[in-house]
């Protein structure tokens, strides 16, 4: 049996159903993530399961059932999760998926259940492990750190990373650096416990960690499932990940 990845997705609530260029009539809510993430988990052998943002059911019923977990991209995390008052510059916020997520990222780590971040994932995970965040790069760092680049095409690399050897990173990839897409205003500042960095970017903003004391619990800043159809480096990252849920089944 092909190991259940669950992935975390877009909630679009009933207030923004019905306008321009987004599917649903006025009155739904809906849960929307993208392709990509599929079909890089569907070439690394698992099989994608698109949670809910509604926990009623009980967050420990989905991961008795999964394998491992995706936190995918999209929209900032409200600052009160780690502390902070919001800043003017702060993006739009989902709370009924901050709360569902990051008590998600909360329990796969008691559980040590395998988990994988990408963009906000990673910034999810932090969090859950009580790091903070940057609410936007250019304003608390200067417009030399701005890392969203949304004038080049979803797989092409936009700058590049720097990566520490000794890391699940650097094992999955086999290199000490790659060209990688950007999308992000927000970023790692204080590092969550047990996490360590595994990537940095040329301008030392975080773009890749990982836990020290689970078996998997590993993000990355940038977009792999952008990038992973016509860069097999980028789908060794989805790789590395079913392949360690697969030496997780076989233990149990």
């Amino acid at each position: 049996m092909k190991p259940l990845i669950g992935i975390t997705g877009y909630y679009i609530n009933s207030t923004e159903m019905g306008k321009e260029g987004v599917r649903g009539l006025p009155g739904q809510d809906m849960g929307m993530f993208s392709y990509d993430y599929i079909r890089s988990l569907q070439r690394a052998g698992a099989t994608a399961v698109l949670l809910p943002i509604d926990d009623k059911y009980g967050i420990d019923n989905y991961l008795d059932r999964l394998d491992g977990i995706l936190l995918a991209g999209g929209a900032d995390i409200n600052p009160f999760y780690y502390g902070d008052d919001p800043h003017p510059y702060l993006g739009a916020v989902e709370e009924e998926r901050d709360d569902l997520e990051i008590k998600l990222a909360k329990r796969a780590l008691e559980r040590d259940i395998p988990v994988f971040g990408i963009c906000r994932g990673l910034q999810v995970l932090n969090v859950a492990a009580g790091g903070s965040l940057y609410q936007d790069l250019e304003q608390e760092l200067g417009p030399e750190h701005v890392h969203s680049r949304k004038q080049f095409r979803k797989w092409q690399g936009s700058h590049s990373i720097d990566i520490v050897e000794d890391s699940k990173l650097y094992q999955a990839t086999g290199a000490n650096s790659l060209i990688v897409n950007s999308y992000h205003h927000q970023a790692v500042k204080n590092l969550g416990a047990d996490f360590k960095v595994t990537a940095w970017s040329s301008d030392h903003i975080v773009e890749a960690i990982e836990s020290n004391v689970h078996q998997y619990a590993t993000a990355v800043q940038w977009h792999p499932e952008m990038m992973s159809e016509k860069d097999n480096i980028q789908q060794f990252l989805f790789n590395h990940f079913i392949n360690k849920v697969g030496i997780k089944l076989e233990t149990v």
